[in-house]
């Protein structure tokens, strides 16, 4: 889809999308990929010393998960900033719904965005903003 500011409007939803749980391989070889050696996203014992009931998934993969929806719904866009902030642990077994809202339209669009698990527990809350084609 190629897009343009006059394709967006404030208050349009952009995607609400539920995902599934990512699974503790998948978190493990993430950790892997990305040379992360946190050992609270592979180490049960860790993570339970740390006050968690299970390893913990990393944040980025949330992360990437939004520029990958972003990038799939607008594909004719820029991603130019993407600011992620993480509010709650999310586990191996967490599903989430990754959800991205227009709040502005100008020279660039941004977007409010949140991931929530079905519980309702907001898990990370955030900004992106698209620069279109002309």
């Amino acid at each position: 889809m190629s897009a343009t500011t006059s394709s967006f409007v404030p208050g349009q939803l952009l995607f609400e999308q539920r995902l599934p749980p990512s699974g503790r391989q998948r978190v493990a070889l993430f950790s892997e990929a990305t040379q992360d050696p946190n050992p609270i996203h592979v180490d049960d014992q860790f993570a339970q010393r740390a006050g968690f009931p299970t390893v913990l998934q990393q944040g980025p993969m949330t992360t990437a998960q939004f520029a990958r929806l972003l990038e799939q719904t607008v594909g004719g866009a820029s991603l130019r900033v993407l600011d992620v902030t993480f509010t709650a642990p999310v586990f191996p077994e967490d599903s989430l719904t990754l959800r991205a809202e227009v709040v502005e339209v100008g020279a660039n669009v941004r977007c409010a965005l949140s991931a929530t698990k079905p519980d309702g527990t907001r898990t990370a809350t955030g900004t992106a903003e698209l620069r279109l084609n002309p």
